[in-house]
């Protein structure tokens, strides 16, 4: 908006001109955006916004899907960070042109160990063996052996913890998902329970996902202090790890 300086001075835009502090008077600029649209020096720049925006919908995807485990195990940037790791994976596609290419679930291998908690690593909070497979409609987390006092670094404070398995089909065309239902959960425990051997966690979906899907299964570890019989989150879950540890 243009404003008054003094009994003659202008500063700012007029009727496509742009009066400056210092007395000068340009013409406005026009708007690039046909140039964008068109021009040919502009075709990288077009190629390239075009793929971060797919790979924005991914990361979304995804993100939505794992909804419930993320809420309690994500930082602040977590949708940026995954965003860029999704522009990776699109990277990978060899059949489709620049600007054109998409996700294809046999280039899937990169989200492995991406964590959605950059405060939080499983490997500097989780010592105990795991292992996360699937097959046809089931996804399984076996556990060999888990003894609290030893295979969890525990924040100060904590008093109970708990295993957090998550598995969901992402169909990345369409951008929806499917979530699988682990029947058999551990639960919340006690970080002075006894130790525990050969556990199986079964993530469920309704029938085997299409080969097409994005299948991520997600391990992690929530970490609780007990008052007065309730469990409350500790730290506000900055400290919970949460990984992709595996994608089919």
């Amino acid at each position: 908006m243009a404003q008054q300086t003094g009994i003659l001075g202008i500063q700012g835009t007029v009727g496509g001109l742009v009066f400056a502090k210092d007395g000068s008077i340009r013409q406005k600029p026009a708007s690039n955006k046909a140039k964008y649209l068109t021009a040919a020096s502009m075709a990288r720049t077009r190629e390239n916004t075009a793929e971060f925006g797919q790979a924005a919908k991914y990361s979304k995807a995804v993100r939505d899907s794992l909804r419930v485990a993320i809420a309690s195990a994500s930082d602040s940037r977590v949708a940026s960070r995954l965003t860029k790791l999704m522009r990776e994976v699109i990277g990978l596609d060899d059949t489709n042109d620049r600007g054109l290419r998409v996700f294809d679930a046999s280039n899937s291998a990169p989200l492995l160990g991406f964590n959605f908690n950059a405060g939080a690593g499983i490997g500097q909070t989780m010592y105990f063996p795991y292992e996360v497979t699937g097959n046809g409609a089931d996804v399984t987390m076996t556990i060999p052996s888990l003894n609290p006092a030893s295979d969890i670094a525990a924040p100060q404070g904590t008093t109970h913890f708990e295993v957090v398995f998550a598995v969901s089909s992402v169909d990345m065309e369409a951008l929806t998902f499917t979530n699988a239902v682990v029947a058999a959960p551990l639960g919340i425990l006690a970080v002075n329970s006894v130790a525990l051997a050969n556990q199986a966690l079964v993530a469920s979906f309704p029938a085997a996902p299409p080969a097409a899907n994005l299948v991520v299964g997600v391990v992690g570890i929530n970490f609780y202090q007990q008052v007065n019989g309730k469990f409350y989150p500790l730290n506000n879950n900055s400290t919970n790890p949460l990984a992709i540890e595996y994608v089919a």
